[in-house]
């Protein structure tokens, strides 16, 4: 019966392709049945039911018809001429235009159409171009008018409501220049000052749109939603206080927690009992490190199973394409399977999503596609663990966004962190003014470390050192910057009969993968501030810089990290270089210093305390400035981020927040080169490694950045057990 094609390969018919959009918008409207009166629309799923029915009407041109067959392009756009159909809907001018913007950016930024198919401009080829397509639709009209008799049967059977409010047309005169209709308003209201509610309720829209397109387009898929409660997967013998507190709360919350406390678990409880009725909320897990997210990626699989958890990082494909090709797979069905994970990943699909804070952070820059994403995140559950690890430019940035989400989207937030002083809470309590922590009496009673403090440099402690390492213990030694650890892993690694590993973040994947592999039986393991964070590791003494107090505590949280010894010794060098200042305000330092003057034996409140007294006054003058500044330019941007359109300049400064380069060294050059031909492009992921900008600035300076095959490469020493060898300090890459 239906003739015209949406698309082949394979041939799919407008109408099927219509049911394929409509029956992935019923499962929305199940997940998000909140939606319309977050953006103040009632009939909201009404008008995105048209703009989908509408989207691909204008294929049925006779120059895209013949596009599909013959495989050449046509030359114009059919979101144009399908926008047009909107003037056959009973809906004041406002919702018709709302509903042809929805139509019409359904490929294309409206800007970008502007610019090669205007028809404001009389005289201009896009008037003509128009008139011409418009043509074209005559000889399928009729099928089209056949279609548009389906809207009360299909909106019956996929949004649950008979729609009527609609004309048929006689011709295509009756249709709508979509530009001098809809276009030209909604330029006008940018100028002008777009409202919040305009603005949500059209990134809202085209989100929508593009999601059921997209994932239409993927084929015949159910979204997959929990069947169980969270606490009937996750069962313990013992319960923690703050995980039976956080299963109690209803919105928003700061939880506080010692690590290794049950902190995850205590979340998805709170997740639990923040769901809607139908338990179709979806979870956004937000860590800093990619290596902890591929962590909780795993561990939230082996809770809910592969099809609810998904992952968004720029190393997720690559990830996932070595866990099939661990199972077994061959390099083209892990490949394929990888492909196919990242794909569903852009789209609504699982409803748990690990990911990092900067896959946050963008959609409040305009990123290329942030519509879909913010459709998938409204009324969402946010997670943000780790929270001490950011600095203060990422702080400011994140809660601005969090402030955005909640306020505009309904989200509900979850802060976690071990360490999470009061100014730090005051930042976030717009947000998260209800605060969940452990019990005094039960932090009193975890003491699992003894402080050290030695008024020397760290290399002149290696004898120290050593003993304890021929005494038969597992040794970690942490320092500031990649240059002082490889000196120390070089002078001691013959001493650990057990195997010693060195670790920043320095290393190409392929080389940091074997490292990480072979850490649990290390006895020595040396290291930066790599390891605070994202590595579950337990030794058994600490010798470290002096940093600030909070990275202290990280760093003593990966010895006696599960309790196994009644106390943990953590040697703390209190002298420095200038090239710790480069990474530490010097006043934290000198705090810290101070605070654990006299301190031996520490409980987890005094942990808590210590942190307290040395963030007394909150950022340092240097980072209060940076924090504040970030905020008031934030202000300014988010005025200027649009639905619709192309924020370019917005993604640049997102892009700046990345604060890393990605090279491959020089001695991989002819492997990497060699798989790029062979188009094996996850495996040549793992010659990849991350260059601060001020790392990287140098080294092209020097002429040891050059480029071949699109790729930045490294003409600098590198060793595969001590990374790549340059004087540069680290400078925390949240990776």
């Amino acid at each position: 019966m239906w003739k015209i094609l949406a698309k082949t390969s394979p041939e799919k018919t407008l109408y099927d392709h219509i049911v394929d959009v409509l029956g992935v918008l019923s499962q929305l409207i199940k997940i998000y049945p909140r939606v319309p009166d977050r953006v103040g629309f009632p009939e909201f799923w009404d008008y995105v039911f048209y703009a989908l029915y509408l989207h691909d009407f204008g294929k049925a041109a006779e120059g895209f018809q013949r596009s599909l067959s013959e495989g050449k392009k046509w030359g114009y756009r059919h979101e144009i001429l399908s926008a047009g159909f909107v003037s056959l809907l009973d809906y004041d001018d406002e919702i018709k235009k709302i509903i042809a913007l929805g139509i019409v950016s359904h490929h294309w930024e409206l800007d970008n159409l502007k610019e090669r198919y205007s028809t404001l401009v009389d005289g201009k080829p896009g008037v003509e171009n128009y008139q011409n397509a418009l043509i074209e639709l005559e000889d399928n009209f009729g099928e089209l008018v056949q279609l548009m008799k389906m809207i009360p049967d299909l909106s019956k059977r996929f949004i649950g409501k008979e729609l009527g409010n609609f004309n048929l047309p006689s011709s295509v005169d009756e249709l709508i220049d979509v530009f001098k209709f809809a276009i030209k308003w909604y330029l006008r209201l940018c100028d002008d000052g777009l409202d919040d509610r305009m603005r949500n309720a059209l990134i809202l829209m085209r989100g929508f749109v593009l999601n059921c397109d997209h994932i239409a387009s993927a084929g015949d898929i159910k979204i997959p939603l929990l069947e169980r409660k969270i606490s009937e997967i996750i069962k313990f013998n013992f319960f923690r206080d703050v995980q039976i507190e956080a299963g109690r709360k209803e919105g928003s919350l700061i939880l506080i927690a010692p690590t290794g406390y049950g902190k995850t678990e205590a979340s998805l409880f709170w997740v639990e009992r923040n769901q809607n009725e139908n338990f179709t909320r979806r979870v956004f897990y937000i860590l800093p490190y990619t290596a902890s997210i591929n962590d909780m990626f795993k561990r939230f699989v082996n809770y809910f199973g592969e099809g609810l958890v998904g992952m968004r990082h720029h190393r997720a494909g690559y990830f996932i394409y070595q866990s099939f090709r661990d199972r077994g797979y061959s390099p083209e069905e892990a490949k394929k399977f990888s492909l196919a994970f990242i794909d569903l990943n852009k789209k609504i699909y699982s409803q748990f999503k690990i990911m990092t804070h900067l896959q946050l952070i963008k959609e409040a820059f305009g990123v290329s596609g942030f519509e879909m994403r913010l459709a998938e995140i409204v009324d969402g559950l946010v997670i943000v663990d780790e929270v001490h690890s950011y600095d203060a430019r990422t702080i400011a940035l994140l809660s601005e966004t969090l402030k955005i989400l909640k306020k505009d989207f309904g989200v509900d937030v979850l802060i976690m962190s071990a360490t999470f002083p009061k100014f730090l809470r005051e930042i976030f309590e717009p947000i998260a003014s209800s605060i969940v922590m452990a019990s005094e009496e039960n932090l009193r009673s975890v003491s699992r470390h003894t402080i050290n403090l030695i008024d020397d440099f760290i290399l002149n402690g290696l004898d120290r050192i050593k003993r304890e390492i021929s005494s038969g213990k597992r040794v970690l030694v942490v320092c500031n910057t990649v240059k002082r650890a490889q000196e120390i892993y070089g002078q001691l690694k013959g001493d650990a009969i057990g195997g010693a590993k060195l670790i920043h973040s320095r290393f190409a994947l392929i080389d940091r993968e074997k490292i990480e592999r072979d850490l649990r039986k290390a006895q020595l393991l040396v290291g930066t501030q790599a390891i605070e964070v994202s590595l579950d590791i337990d030794f058994d003494v600490l010798f470290t810089d002096i940093a600030p107090i909070d990275r202290l505590i990280q760093r003593a949280g990966r010895v006696n990290r599960r309790g196994r010894l009644s106390s943990a010794d953590v040697f703390v060098f209190c002298q420095y270089q200038d090239e710790d200042k480069k990474i530490y305000d010097k006043e934290l330092i000198e705090r810290t210093k101070k605070e654990l003057e006299g301190i031996r034996k520490i409980s987890e409140f005094d942990v808590i305390d210590l942190v307290e007294r040395v963030y007394c006054d909150g950022f340092s003058e240097k980072q209060r400035k940076i924090f504040n500044d970030t905020v008031e330019s934030f202000k300014r941007l988010r005025g200027s981020v649009l639905p619709m359109l192309n924020n370019k300049v917005n993604e640049d400064d997102f892009y700046r927040l990345v604060k890393s380069v990605e090279v491959v060294p020089y001695v991989y050059e002819e492997e990497y080169v060699k798989l790029i031909e062979e188009k094996r492009y996850f495996e040549a992921i793992r010659y990849f490694l991350p260059l601060a900008f001020v790392q990287f600035f140098k080294l092209r300076k020097n002429g040891q950045i050059y480029e071949h095959s699109k790729t930045l490469f490294c003409r600098a020493m590198y060793d595969e057990e001590l990374g790549l060898l340059t004087d540069e300090f680290e400078t925390n890459i949240l990776e």
